[in-house]
């Protein structure tokens, strides 16, 4: 019997789907703090890209 609906994922496979988000809301609101010339908010934005980027690194070490 076929089972309907998507493919079931590995966990580095849904730990860097994960990253891909927290790292693309980092470049948005990094993107965002530094228009707005917000010292504090961008070191938080670049602790987000930080936080997706390590998530990325051991997802991919994970495979």
């Amino acid at each position: 019997m076929t089972r309907l609906g998507p493919p079931r994922l590995t966990p580095s496979q849904r730990t860097a789907g994960t990253a891909r988000i927290v790292v693309a809301a980092g470049i948005l609101f990094a993107v965002e703090a530094a228009l707005r010339g917000s010292v504090a908010r961008t070191m938080v934005a670049f602790a987000m890209l930080a936080l997706g980027a390590g998530l990325l690194f051991f997802a991919k070490r994970a495979d």
